[in-house]
């Protein structure tokens, strides 16, 4: 574990008032811990693991700075060349980091950031990238996950559009499941579930909207509080949308389109109206 962590350990724990002898029993020595703490020493993973485990922090929380710098790096390259439609930029760097994945297959964070931008640019030019295999290889990649943390969250939402329905909603279920019986509380990973749910349902409601239904009923028992207005906004329309494809009756949606623009909130009524154009081109 590289030392360079051994400091925002040692604020963790002193924040909980927790010793360096409470903290090292039975896992290092307390000298080890120190040295560790200042930069001076490396410690095991297995080690800081347990170490986490005694201060009460989530490993998914400790190493969260470090994990979201990176994926910001991933995500602000794709999303520039998204938002311009820059086909040529999103082309080229899917197709440079697929010939890094097929000269050394066990480099997976060039695959995921292929598949990322792949996803993307299906999702502009319904064009696919990958071959079967790389799509059946990151379906398992994902259906194989035991532990969810921040970049298995980052890479399962953005690769949503090369996923088949099934994975999608095995994957929300694993998801759920997993933040409920870890009880993890993170305001952060809560938040980002609660997003990736809904890209889940959006997915799904193209693909197959009687799993989406499914999905949503699982996410409406979810404690979501009232500072997820905009959760709970986007649950209501996706709930109208599926009402929509049933009923082919669109009065629950323009109700809420006409409560958004009281809002005063164009983005997410642009957003909305979007999304019912491409519900009416599928479904009509």
């Amino acid at each position: 574990m590289n030392n360079k962590y051994g400091l925002k350990f040692r604020n963790l724990r002193k924040r909980q008032h927790i010793t360096l002898v409470e903290a090292a029993n039975g896992i290092t020595s307390k000298s080890s811990l120190q040295r560790w703490e200042q930069g001076k020493d490396n410690l095991s993973f297995n080690q800081v693991l347990l170490l986490l485990k005694r201060i009460h922090i989530q490993p998914m929380e400790f190493l969260e700075t470090i994990t979201s710098s990176q994926l910001y790096r991933i995500a602000n390259k794709i999303n520039i060349a998204y938002v311009k439609s820059d086909k040529q930029a999103l082309h080229k760097y899917a197709l440079e980091n697929i010939a890094k994945y097929r000269s050394n297959p066990q480099d997976i964070n060039s695959f995921f950031e292929s598949c990322i931008a792949c996803n993307f640019y299906n999702d502009l030019f319904n064009e696919n990238l990958l071959n079967y295999k790389e799509i059946n290889q990151l379906t398992s990649n994902l259906i194989n996950i035991d532990e969810w943390n921040y970049e298995y969250l980052f890479y399962f939402g953005n690769t949503l559009g090369l996923l088949d329905s099934s994975s999608i909603y095995r994957l929300s279920i694993s998801l759920i499941n997993y933040s409920n019986n870890e009880k993890i509380f993170n305001r952060k990973w809560y938040d980002d579930v609660l997003n990736t749910l809904l890209n889940a349902i959006t997915s799904l409601i193209r693909k197959d909207y009687k799993k989406a239904q499914l999905l949503l009923n699982k996410f409406n028992k979810l404690q979501i509080s009232d500072r997820h207005a905009y959760e709970k906004i986007h649950a209501k329309m996706f709930q109208a949308y599926i009402n929509y494809i049933e009923t082919k009756n669109d009065i629950e949606i323009q109700r809420i389109i006409e409560y958004i623009k009281f809002l005063d909130l164009p983005e997410l009524e642009d957003g909305f109206q979007t999304g019912f154009k491409q519900i009416k081109r599928i479904y009509g």
